[in-house]
């Protein structure tokens, strides 16, 4: 016959031993991945001289961005990383290609490509950026805020400097449109980019 304590004991570590098996099969959270996406330029391509070929970048941006989680502003002095909406890849390289794509798509030119490719062909010209902020809040509105500058290849002073600022309503209260907005200012930039170039001469 068992004793009525070790029954106890017995009782005490097959609820343990049940409870731990249910952690184990327990499903935690899934993360989900967003990318920026490129936008189709809305008019004519600008006119861009045949022997130009743009650097795009370096791009830079501030380092509570420079992270995995997606970053929203719930007011001036307080931000929100999401643990589970997060970028597919880095922030900053995701920028770089998303700018490149739609330069070459507004400039009508396969010769735009991210600095860090110079062995694709010889530029003649960079678009730096320094982004200042590229955030927003979900339902509200996603704000960039950035200097950049064009500077021709072989020279140190820049040909033109510029600041942007752009604002892009997020139309659904949800990751989805927060990012979708944030690509449609990206796609702003770079009309205003491929104005500048296009006034330039090699």
């Amino acid at each position: 016959m068992i004793a009525p304590n070790v029954r106890m004991g017995i009782l005490v570590f097959s609820l343990g031993l049940a409870l731990g098996l249910a952690g184990c099969t327990g499903k935690s959270p899934k993360s989900d991945f967003y990318t920026l996406g490129t936008t189709p330029a809305a008019g004519p391509a600008t006119q861009l001289s045949a022997e130009m070929a743009i650097a795009v970048g370096p791009v830079t941006i501030p380092a509570e961005l420079d992270r995995k989680q997606i970053v929203t502003r719930d007011s001036d002095n307080r931000l929100t990383m999401a643990e589970l909406s997060r970028w597919a890849g880095p922030l900053q390289d995701n920028i770089t290609a998303v700018l490149t794509a739609n330069l070459a798509a507004r400039l009508g030119t396969d010769k735009v490509a991210p600095h860090y490719r110079e062995s694709l062909f010889p530029f003649t010209h960079q678009v730096v950026l320094n982004i200042n902020r590229f955030d927003g809040d979900l339902g509200g509105e996603v704000l960039l805020d950035a200097t950049w500058s064009i500077k021709q290849n072989g020279q140190s002073a820049p040909l033109v400097v510029m600041h942007s600022e752009i604002r892009t309503p997020v139309t659904t209260p949800d990751y989805n449109g927060l990012v979708a907005a944030q690509s449609k200012t990206l796609a702003e930039l770079s009309s205003q980019i491929a104005a500048a170039l296009g006034q330039l001469t090699p």
